[in-house]
């Protein structure tokens, strides 16, 4: 794929209006690529003691040129080596996968605010601005159960954790969804913290499901196997209607302030109708698509 014609370039013909210092471009709700990133999201929120939250906004990151010659230049050389995937319209087995970081602005948190900041420990606009850094693993988190390497996951809840908001006006959390060049993995149910690259012959190391880990992780030892994709801006709006609603019938009795939020919620968690309008994907949704996100056990 030529970066020009990758989607996800500004200098592609529809981001046009979009530079580096405004980069994000924020994804219509009616819209089908909105749908397919929401419905991954939620779709892969496997933690039973979180609820799934309501997403807010979601913006496509768009990158320079330059910014995508490497990671496209990588992604080919791993189509070549796995070569024996003729048929296959994904043979470098790229996936989209969560990451979760610190937020230190406000960024996402109005919709107009599409800007990102300057501020030294803002990882989230580093990471959109600048791509992932494997120079900087481990410097938040020291344990490293797969060795120095950029870690994303299949599970968006699981990447919720990660995700934190170090400005206190901030009243929704913000989490990426990554490009993944994943190649030919190598699957292990043990840590193997000295790990600095995959072993010969593969690309990636998926951490899958044991005795120490309970939900999936990827993880990629090279910058080049890794771009931000999308950023996701998600809250529970759910939670936040309730106490509207306590706050406007604060002054009747307590049963009939119980069954009103009852009530509210059993409205708001009813599941959506189907929009069989939103069943063909953009041309750049291709069958890598279908994989990242598929039903797993837990």
């Amino acid at each position: 794929m030529s970066t020009v014609s990758d989607s996800f370039s500004l200098e592609h013909p529809d981001n046009k209006g979009f530079s580096e210092s405004n980069k994000l471009r924020r994804l219509l709700p009616q819209s089908i690529e909105f749908s397919q990133v929401q419905r991954a999201f939620i779709k892969e929120w496997r933690h039973r003691d979180k609820k799934k939250p309501t997403t807010k906004t979601i913006f496509k990151i768009l990158a320079p040129a330059e910014h995508l010659e490497s990671f496209n230049m990588y992604r080919g050389e791993v189509a070549l080596q796995r070569s024996f995937n003729f048929f296959s319209s994904n043979k470098a087995n790229e996936k989209l996968l969560f990451h979760g970081t610190n937020r230190m602005c406000t960024l996402g948190e109005d919709r107009g605010k599409a800007f990102l900041c300057d501020l030294l420990f803002c990882s989230l606009c580093s990471i959109i601005q600048n791509s992932f850094d494997i120079g900087k693993c481990g410097t938040k988190h020291s344990f490293r159960r797969f060795g120095t390497g950029i870690y994303t996951t299949t599970c968006s809840s699981k990447a919720d954790g990660y995700s934190t908001n170090g400005d206190e006006t901030c009243q929704f959390k913000a989490i990426l969804v990554n490009r993944v060049v994943v190649g030919n993995p190598h699957k292990l149910q043990i840590n193997a913290t000295p790990l600095t690259k995959p072993p010969k012959g593969r690309h990636s190391v998926v951490g899958r499901p044991g005795k120490s880990l309970a939900y999936e992780e990827t993880v990629v030892y090279t910058n080049d196997a890794i771009r931000p994709a999308y950023l996701v801006i998600y809250g529970d709006i759910i939670s936040q209607t309730r106490t509207r609603v306590l706050k406007k019938k604060s002054l009747r009795p307590q049963s009939e302030i119980d069954s009103s939020c009852s009530q509210t919620n059993a409205l708001m968690e009813k599941p959506a109708k189907k929009n069989n309008k939103l069943s063909k994907k953009p041309s750049h949704w291709s069958s890598f698509m279908e994989d990242p996100y598929s039903p797993r056990t837990n």
